[in-house]
């Protein structure tokens, strides 16, 4: 590495933050999730990982982010926390000539279960760019299948640095997890990440609606969660009136620094609008040969 190239990219970074109109410190977090992505492009482990989760939004509209601290991924193959570890070691240890230095040594992990069917792990670090010391959080899960196929995707990259080349989640499996989540979680459900996540997808890309039907009877059946005729909870007027949604919905607007305009409510009866038809065209066994424009905020005959 230059000599003087970690003082150099942290300089760059901060000028970029400024025009971007934008923390520092979440540009630096960017910019190492970044690194570290291309890390793993680059090695033999590449395939045995897929992008999720919020980092996604880089990849579909690069303007657009909800504020995300850590990387997500689905993982194939050996999942044991001690495995893990010593693959991520060998992936930060690449010297990139990006100013970035891991500190391999920090790397260590932890089992997480967020729920009984979908276990993980969550490996944690550290990494130095000049004299700062930034941590890094990747959260692995596994045991799920993912419908349809893998998509291959270029990532966004600071600075003009190489960008990462990686397998991700598509767009139509991450809504079918998400509305299953919505669906079997009912008034339970404290994620609002994913109706923020639902909404901002069918406000800004244009969908095939079969392949979405597909994504979610794969996703409802491997869930093992019933797709009937009967209305929805998650789209009642009593789960769009909760006052405890309500106030979990502005303090995740709050707390990401999100446009605070947008009411739950209104919110949730937009997801209706998108994915309710689908849901009971399943239901009653119909083929869905419509588009979503999202311009317009519906579905079109093709």
């Amino acid at each position: 590495m230059p000599k003087n190239m970690a003082a150099s990219v942290r300089r760059r970074l901060r000028d970029l933050a400024r025009t971007r109109h934008e923390d520092f410190d979440y540009v630096l977090r960017q910019y190492v999730m970044q690194r570290l992505l291309y890390r793993l492009s680059c090695s033999d482990f590449s395939e045995q990982f897929l992008l999720k989760g919020a980092l996604l939004f880089w990849v579909w509209n690069e303007d657009f982010h909800r504020p995300t601290r850590d990387i997500d991924l689905l993982s194939f193959g050996d999942n044991g926390v001690p495995h893990l570890v010593d693959v991520f070691r060998q992936i930060v240890s690449a010297n990139n000539d990006d100013g970035l230095v891991f500190d391999v040594d920090s790397v260590n992990g932890i089992e997480i279960k967020e729920g009984a069917d979908y276990p993980g792990v969550r490996l944690t670090g550290f990494v130095n760019l000049a004299k700062a010391r930034i941590p890094f959080q990747v959260d692995i899960g596994y045991g799920d299948a993912v419908s349809p196929e893998p998509e291959e995707a270029q990532l966004p990259s600071f600075l003009d640095f190489p960008s990462p080349q990686l397998r991700v989640y598509p767009v139509y499996a991450v809504i079918a997890e998400k509305f299953q989540a919505m669906v079997m979680l009912g008034i339970a459900n404290s994620r609002m990440k994913d109706f923020y996540d639902i909404k901002t997808i069918a406000s800004t890309m244009a969908l095939d609606g079969q392949i979405l039907s597909d994504a979610i009877k794969a996703t409802f059946e491997r869930r093992k969660t019933d797709i009937t005729n009967e209305a929805l909870y998650v789209f009642s007027d009593e789960f769009k009136q909760d006052k405890d949604k309500q106030t979990q919905w502005a303090a995740f607007l709050n707390k990401n620094g999100l446009e605070k305009g947008s009411l739950f409510s209104g919110v949730v009866g937009e997801i209706q609008q998108f994915l309710d038809p689908i849901y009971h065209a399943i239901a009653e066994q119909r083929s869905y040969k419509q588009q979503w424009l999202a311009d317009s905020f519906q579905w079109k005959d093709e």
